[in-house]
């Protein structure tokens, strides 16, 4: 029995599906990111096919994952981003947000429920891409004993669905059926090229990705790293508050 919240999906999913017009679209997107696009096929991520992005925590994968997503916003696409996990930084996206389309992210309690978001959204053909951010630890565990966000079942369905709908559909986190797997590993952060480097300057962090399914190529790309969460502290005589 479907939730209160994915009722008002739906309905959203409905709304949004009733007024909105695709034009044909290129087999692949940009990401906005020139190395890494030399090495996808056609150019960046191909449309219609599971794309599995995985790597440690700090890694560059929401890093990378933010910029590709707003470079398709940028071109008037809609975007959805499914937050499993709840570990996201709502303002470090709020430069999706303007523009033509919609950018939406919804929050399902558990790894089930995100695929069934994710049905839902692809299901409408309303979105150029469809993020699915699944923490591991609200997987499940395959034969082989590796934490999948995604049993074979939901990932060929969610594939179909993408096929259907041309839409880029990513994963974070390991699924047991991709197109195309993207492994990521952190470089050391640094200043921007050029730029004299001071506390109010945005930093970049080197980000290492292989590409293919063994991950035959590997390149760094530079993504920005958002300004640090700064918490106020009220102090007195005996210390902060």
């Amino acid at each position: 029995m479907a939730t209160g919240a994915l009722e008002r999906l739906e309905r959203e999913v409905e709304r949004i599906s009733a007024r909105t017009e695709r034009t044909p679209t290129a087999p692949a997107v940009p990401t906005g990111l020139p190395l890494l696009d030399a090495l996808l096929p056609d150019g960046g991520l191909p449309r219609g096919r599971v794309v599995e992005w995985t790597g440690p925590a700090s890694s560059g994968k929401t890093a990378v994952l933010r910029e590709s997503l707003r470079h398709l916003r940028r071109e008037g696409e809609s975007v959805a981003l499914i937050d499993a996990s709840g570990g996201l930084y709502a303002p470090h996206w709020q430069a999706l947000v303007p523009g033509e389309g919609e950018f939406w992210i919804v929050r399902p309690s558990s790894a089930p429920e995100a695929a069934w978001c994710a049905d839902l959204l692809l299901r409408s053909g309303a979105f150029g891409a469809v993020a699915l951010r699944v923490d591991e630890a609200i997987g499940i565990t395959s034969r082989a004993g590796a934490t999948e966000a995604l049993g074979r079942a939901a990932s060929v369905r969610l594939q179909r669905l993408a096929e259907e709908a041309a839409t880029v559909f990513v994963t974070v986190g390991q699924v047991a059926v991709a197109a195309l797997r993207l492994g990521f590993r952190p470089g050391r952060i640094e200043p921007l090229r050029d730029v004299p480097f001071g506390p109010l300057l945005p930093p970049v962090r080197p980000v290492w990705i292989r590409v293919g399914k063994r991950g035959e190529a590997e390149v760094p790309v530079l993504c920005p790293v958002p300004a640090p969460r700064v918490e106020a502290v009220v102090r007195d005589r005996k210390g902060p508050l």
